[in-house]
């Protein structure tokens, strides 16, 4: 195992980089820090794939090395062309002791000089039960931090994209490749196969459309392994419709963006009336009030003409609440230049 200071590794890159130019490689490429994140619990083995790819105009005669015991990976040694890129796959034995690790690997050419370094580093946190406790969400066969995967906001027509840690505990290797989940939803994995008794990273790509459902949604996504379920995947993400700031069309407005209920008994239930008003040429539509809390009640509004107003009453349900509140409502509207109109509700419960 080798320990590098941050001061070390500067001067191991400084060394790199005169290496390179003392030589004149002009296919040289820079050293490339790799940060792998954190490493948790009992796991021996941590299995990832790098990549890499020739951006110089010739055929270059690549081979892998590195000086570290505990990074092992393929030799080989062969011709990549211009352009081609390659994967690598690598594995680390890991420590037995917590601490900051580093790696390095090296891409040499034919005559031992330098094409590319990986620099690599990662955190390995202590005792075996701790990565239980961190990824103790069981989504089966994976083994996750998250008990819901969430994608966070986006307009319609937008992929809503993220990345995810997750351990195959799954009892056998699986195939990537062989992963579906739908025509609008992407599921796909860092590496080519989903390795037993190891980590991976997962990304899920969700494409919207037009018609998306807007607000704040949750859903299941079913992934398929040749025709068979293999797992039921919890989702969450907000949607708002896509703005056009150029669009001619409704406008809401209204006379309360924040509005503070101040001192409320518990069990008391107050009440504000929110004036929304369609400042725009056409009818307003509101298609959803979503709030963050049921003890917000309000009144359901649709439609608001070009011109008038309706009333939104909103109550605050003090009922088996206590201390400082602060909610939101958020009002869904064919407003094309602000979607999202948020309203935020404050009181003290005593």
């Amino acid at each position: 195992m080798i320990f590098r200071s941050r001061v070390s590794r500067l001067i191991h890159f400084l060394f790199f980089g005169f290496f390179l130019f003392f030589f004149n490689v002009s296919h040289a490429q820079n050293l490339e820090f790799v940060d792998l994140g954190v490493v948790e619990g009992e796991f021996k083995r941590y299995n990832r794939t790098l990549s890499w790819t020739n951006m110089s105009n010739d055929s270059i005669r690549v081979k892998l090395w590195s000086s570290d015991e505990s990074l092992s990976f393929k030799p080989f040694e062969r011709p990549i062309g211009s352009g081609e890129e390659i994967e690598i796959p690598i594995s680390i034995t890991l420590p037995t002791s917590a601490g900051d690790m580093e790696y390095e690997l090296r891409l040499l050419d034919q005559n031992d000089l330098v094409l590319h370094g990986f620099q690599m580093s990662f955190k390995v946190l202590q005792s075996e039960l701790d990565v239980f406790k961190a990824y103790r969400n069981i989504h089966f066969p994976f083994r996750a931090k998250e008990e819901v995967f969430n994608l966070k906001s986006g307009q319609r027509e937008d992929t809503l994209s993220a990345t995810f840690d997750v351990y195959n505990l799954g009892g056998s290797n699986i195939k990537a490749n062989s992963l579906s989940a739908g025509d609008s939803i992407k599921v796909s994995f860092a590496t080519t196969e989903v390795t037993h008794n190891a980590f991976t990273k997962m990304r899920i790509d969700f494409v919207t459309n037009d018609q998306s459902a807007i607000g704040f949604q949750k859903r299941q996504i079913k992934l398929y392994n040749e025709g068979k379920l293999i797992t039921v995947l919890p989702v969450q993400y907000t949607l708002i419709p896509r703005t056009n700031v150029n669009a001619v069309g409704p406008r809401l407005s209204t006379n309360l963006i924040n509005h503070d209920f101040k001192v409320v008994k518990v069990g008391q239930t107050k009440e504000v009336t929110v004036s929304l008003a369609n400042r725009g040429e056409q009818a307003l539509i509101i298609e959803k009030i979503e709030s963050n809390c049921d003890c917000l009640v309000y009144n359901d509004v649709e439609r608001i003409e070009s011109g008038t107003s309706q009333s939104l009453r909103v109550q605050f349900n003090a009922t088996d609440r206590i201390g400082l509140e602060r909610k939101t409502l958020a009002i869904f509207s064919n407003d094309s230049v602000k979607p999202v109109l948020v309203l935020t509700f404050r009181a003290h419960v005593k």
